[in-house]
């Protein structure tokens, strides 16, 4: 699959109405939305947490969490972003996909609604 981007609109769950257009690269191999710092700190976003990832170097990076809100299409999560280093691209993480029932159409590298399921109990 070729890499692609699509627009997507970035703002602080407490603060909706303020929102910032930001191209990211779909990657549906990061679990999490990559978000730059510039942009998480001009509408207020405050990170709560520090996690670790394991590039495909092999080394080990420490990178801030935060809920942001993020829309695509009209259609609006709150989702826990990684606030981004310098260099780090910005990125649509798998979680956060999924969180708008969307998958990758690798055929024409594009977003499509995924099929959603649901397990009840017998």
């Amino acid at each position: 699959m070729g890499v692609f981007r699509v627009r997507v609109q970035i703002f602080a769950l407490d603060k909706p109405d303020r929102r910032e257009d930001l191209e990211v690269v779909v990657d549906t191999g990061a679990a999490r939305t990559v978000v730059p710092r510039p942009v998480a700190e001009r509408l207020g976003i405050r990170a709560e947490s520090r996690q670790s990832f394991r590039m495909v170097n092999g080394q080990t990076i420490s990178r801030e969490l935060a809920w942001i809100g993020l829309s695509l299409d009209g259609d609006s999560v709150h989702t826990r972003a990684i606030v981004g280093d310098v260099g780090d691209t910005p990125a649509l993480g798998a979680l956060t996909l999924e969180e708008l029932a969307l998958e990758v159409d690798s055929t024409r590298s594009r977003l499509r609604p995924s099929e959603q399921l649901l397990l009840l109990a017998a």
